[in-house]
């Protein structure tokens, strides 16, 4: 049975990863200890706290800091709540996009389906509602230390979700996946043609498919491959195999997390489900 965490968050973006970092700091740290990268403890440890993981992407980082300013703050407060240093997170993300978010995406008029390629790692997905100040209430599932949403539905219907392809490269115009755009999508917007003209327009590196479905049936689908943004139609192909299943309701503003042979996972937007 793979693991789903849970997280609510509120406030500003600095207080939503500080809490997301918070209820899940297990997770976090346990993904930290499994890539090496987990900050020392001990007596020196606030002395080499400072210190860069191995592997850490400095563009990466220029380029969420520069682009995506919101999700550098979240992810400050993860690195928080969790305990770890903010590098460390950082880092993390950046390996997750590389490995762990490969899922493949469909839609239909009533919402959206992940299906993962490779099974998840131990710590497995997490579900996070939030109440961003100046945004809209959403509820979304992402990797416990990811500050962005894989896919997720606001409180006025809008859903996304978004397939990575691959993560930026030398030669992008911007070190930041075009898949982060999704976390804005969902927190700031309200139907599928606001969110693909938003895309169109916004900057972000690697190759993405995002698509959106909102609660008057509309859905739309946007290829982003480094600095291209191509308007495609919305994958309707069943989605073969047995790996984890994630399901948006649009309309309901509810996302369902199957794995095969155990009962559905359901998550509503409202408080209490």
């Amino acid at each position: 049975m793979a693991q789903l965490g849970f997280a609510e968050c509120e406030g500003a973006p600095r207080d939503l990863g500080f809490d997301q970092g918070h209820a899940l700091r297990d997770e976090i740290r346990a993904d930290l200890r499994a890539l090496g990268w987990e900050p020392p403890r001990g007596a020196f440890a606030r002395w080499r706290r400072g210190a860069r993981p191995p592997g850490f992407d400095v563009p990466f980082a220029r380029a969420l800091a520069r682009h995506f300013p919101h999700l550098d703050e979240r992810l400050a407060g993860l690195a928080d709540g969790a305990g770890s240093g903010r590098d460390w997170v950082g880092a993390l993300a950046a390996h997750e996009l590389a490995t762990a978010l490969a899922a493949r995406v469909r839609c239909d008029a009533g919402g959206i389906e992940l299906r993962w390629r490779e099974p998840v790692p131990p710590t497995g997905l997490a579900v996070r509602r939030a109440r961003p100040d100046g945004g809209y209430a959403n509820v979304a599932v992402t990797r416990p230390g990811v500050v962005f949403a894989i896919a997720g539905v606001n409180e006025h219907g809008l859903a996304g979700a978004v397939q990575v392809e691959r993560p930026a490269q030398a030669g992008d115009p911007c070190a930041a996946p075009g898949a982060l755009l999704l976390e804005q999508c969902i927190e700031r917007l309200d139907s599928v043609e606001k969110a693909l003209e938003w895309c169109e327009r916004r900057p972000g590196g690697g190759a993405a498919t995002l698509v959106f479905v909102d609660a008057s049936g509309a859905r739309g689908a946007l290829a982003v491959d480094g600095a291209k943004r191509v308007r495609i139609v919305a994958p309707v192909a069943p989605l073969d195999g047995a790996g984890l299943l994630v399901r948006i309701d649009a309309a309901a503003r509810t996302i369902e997390v199957v794995e095969a042979g155990l009962a559905a996972r359901r998550f509503a937007l409202a408080s209490g489900s």
